[in-house]
């Protein structure tokens, strides 16, 4: 027997649209965002759903929530809010567009990188996330030793509930990715689309990616 996990990425927000990093600030669902989410309903509503999380940020949250009063899973009336399922936090980027944090990050490494998607691709999850704490003028941005704490503590949370739990985690794209990436290195991982799903398998003492950016389960 194993703990399942679905990871879900919130629905789509103002500031994704806007293609602004969005880390710890919080901007409301759009319409397709709540659509995101009844889409998402409709994947999860074969599942027996017995624990339902979600990062404490009030995107995932609304996204939850809706997924939740569309479903009605058996004794769960609103999801439980934890700060380990939270995004990345980007320091003085946060609300800036996706391309300056690339930019100044990318400079530290040599190059000129226009999207953190390619600044991941070209030093990998971990180096990427330094990169932006040290080109952060405050160095507030959560580099890899200060996400590795959270996930560790999010692992530690989903491990420890009962053999054969489905769970369902509502969270944010660039955590979703870090974890991934740290729990497969030798993979390379996109961030994942508004509603895609990771599925996660903790086996004992072992976690692994078992499907990734999916809109079926």
């Amino acid at each position: 027997m194993a703990i399942t996990v679905y990871f879900l990425r919130h629905g789509q927000t103002y500031f994704n649209c806007f293609a602004r990093l969005q880390g710890w600030s919080d901007t409301p669902l759009t319409a397709q965002g709540q659509q995101d989410a009844l889409r998402v309903a409709k994947v999860l509503a074969p599942l027996r759903i017995d624990y339902f999380f979600s990062s404490d940020l009030k995107r995932a949250v609304d996204t939850a929530q809706l997924i939740i009063d569309e479903l009605h899973p058996a004794n769960i009336s609103r999801p439980t809010t934890k700060e380990c399922f939270r995004e990345v936090f980007y320091g003085s980027f946060e609300g800036h567009s996706n391309e300056e944090g690339a930019i100044w990050a990318s400079h530290l490494g040599g190059q000129r990188l226009r999207r953190i998607g390619e600044l991941v691709d070209a030093f990998g999850i971990r180096r990427a996330h330094d990169l932006l704490k040290e080109a952060d003028p405050a160095h507030l941005a959560e580099d890899s030793q200060q996400l590795d704490h959270r996930l560790n503590q999010a692992l530690k949370l989903l491990g420890a509930l009962p053999d054969g739990s489905n769970v369902v985690v509502v969270s944010h794209g660039s955590i979703i990715q870090y974890l991934a990436g740290t729990l497969d290195p030798g993979q390379q991982y996109a961030n994942p689309a508004n509603g895609a799903l990771m599925k996660l398998v903790l086996d004992g003492q072992r976690a692994f990616v078992d499907g990734y950016n999916q809109f079926a389960l």
